[in-house]
């Protein structure tokens, strides 16, 4: 539910507050308080952001993970942050943000916002921008009642307890100590020590949940072999955005390539959300049942992320689950694909007026890229290897030139009609054979990569055009 006009003018009265007194100039990005919700009772890692870092601001890391990211940003002293790359780095925490900037900073949407809000009278120096932000996804502007809620006690507690560190000269916490702000039953709020030790020893309980015992057994029963798989996840570089989705999102990719042979064994794309990861080890479980029928000796990665989310399969199939320092086989094939999709994104960028040379010498690259990567073209005949290239390549000369149709904008109606009108005019009964293969083939290397909408719609079509 969206924040009422109320609940977002307390919510810049707080930010008010806490500007006005500048917490940042005595307290460190090291200094970590939590504060409880008093609705959820989810904890808010919060972290006061200006004393080394050039934003100045709040962050409330949201939950267990949340805490995971932001010691992950402590360790990778990502601190130093500046304006072109601040929601870059946003997209990889969970966590409710103010920023306080100068007034010559604000966008047109942001004076409109503090207009509507009548915070026109906001007496801080520097002006807040609240952003709510969710790993993998786009940041958005904060505007949900929860968060506004929370992200406005947050400040409030933040304020008294950065007050208290000020002005008691013999405050003092043992090492792994942190201050929690909790909500009494009375509405009234107290403060605790707590160890920090609490909370990390949850960090290894988050993770994906494999519930399916009678899969698990049957798989752990499959028969053995020497292979080993490595497991890799990533982000694509280019966000997404879908009807049945909230906010856009970077489309993560998991891929199981065999170690020896460099195979690529399972292969999808998703959100980054949790319910997204946990369908992605069910539909590696239905892999290795229905189609592999059978078991790795072990599963390796070099990804955290991985071990969280397959360490409940692991143990409930007995497939061992490894972390090594870095993966041969499966880097080699996310290389591949990144270049692929740089390519595609040269090659779509073009307008009517490019010359149909220049698309052909970009396409020529793209499938010399697929061709000469082992994981994505080790399956394909070699009828079909020897005439890829050629049949993709005259394809996008008939969707250009028949239909003034890049790729990115090939129709299910245009792509059909090419297929059974024009190509047969152009190609040889063998050569023809090879059109629904091929295709449909580039249509999934590329389509994966975000850059043809609608592609497996269209793998659909020319995989039963000549049925």
């Amino acid at each position: 539910m969206k924040a009422t006009g109320l609940e977002l003018n307390e919510l810049y009265e707080a930010a008010s507050e806490v500007e006005k007194i500048k917490p940042w100039e005595w307290m460190s990005e090291y200094q970590l308080f939590i504060v409880e919700d008093p609705e959820t009772h989810l904890m808010g890692f919060c972290c006061v952001m200006g004393k080394q870092a050039h934003e100045k601001g709040l962050k409330v890391y949201l939950g267990i993970d949340g805490l995971d990211q932001y010691l992950k940003m402590l360790d990778s002293r990502q601190l130093v942050i500046d304006d072109e790359r601040f929601s870059e780095f946003l997209c990889q925490e969970t966590c409710l943000s103010v920023r306080f900037q100068s007034k010559t900073q604000l966008n047109i949407e942001d004076e409109q916002r503090m207009k509507e809000l009548k915070s026109h009278d906001y007496e801080g120096e520097l002006f807040p921008k609240f952003k709510d932000c969710l790993s993998g996804f786009l940041p958005v502007n904060l505007n949900g009642g929860w968060q506004c809620r929370f992200l406005k006690e947050a400040l409030k507690q933040v304020k008294e307890l950065s007050l208290l560190v000020k002005n008691t000269p013999s405050f003092m916490l043992e090492a792994d100590q942190v201050l929690l702000r909790v909500q009494t039953p009375d509405k009234t709020w107290k403060t605790l020590k707590i160890s920090l030790s609490v909370f990390l020893q949850q960090l290894d309980e988050t993770g994906a949940y494999y519930g399916n015992e009678l899969a698990a057994y049957r798989i752990s029963k499959l028969p053995a072999t020497d292979m080993v798989f490595e497991i890799t996840q990533f982000l694509m570089p280019s966000p997404v955005e879908e009807k049945d989705q909230s906010r856009p999102y970077y489309p993560m990719i998991t891929a199981v390539v065999e170690q020896e042979s460099k195979q690529l064994v399972f292969a999808e794309m998703s959100n980054p959300s949790l319910e997204s990861q946990e369908e992605i080890v069910v539909q590696f479980a239905n892999t290795l049942l229905k189609e592999l029928e059978f078991k790795p000796r072990c599963l390796i990665t070099d990804c955290e992320p991985v071990m969280k989310h397959f360490k409940d399969f692991s143990l409930k199939t007995k497939i061992p689950l490894k972390k090594v320092s870095r993966l041969e086989a499966a880097n080699e094939f996310v290389t591949d694909l990144l270049n692929i999709e740089r390519e595609l994104d040269e090659c779509f960028e073009f307008d009517e007026e490019k010359s149909i040379d220049t698309l052909l010498e970009t396409t020529q690259e793209i499938c010399q890229n697929i061709l000469s990567c082992d994981s994505l073209s080790r399956h394909l005949s070699r009828p079909v290897k020897q005439q890829f290239a050629n049949i993709v390549e005259l394809f996008h000369v008939v969707m250009l030139g028949h239909f003034q149709e890049f790729p990115d904008h090939w129709s299910i109606e245009n792509v059909e009609y090419a297929c059974k009108e024009i190509l047969p005019s152009l190609l040889t009964k063998e050569e023809l054979k090879l059109v629904p293969d091929i295709l449909s083939h580039y249509l999934g290397v590329v389509g994966e990569a975000q850059l043809i909408p609608h592609y497996i719609h269209l793998q659909n079509c020319v995989s039963q055009i000549y049925i």
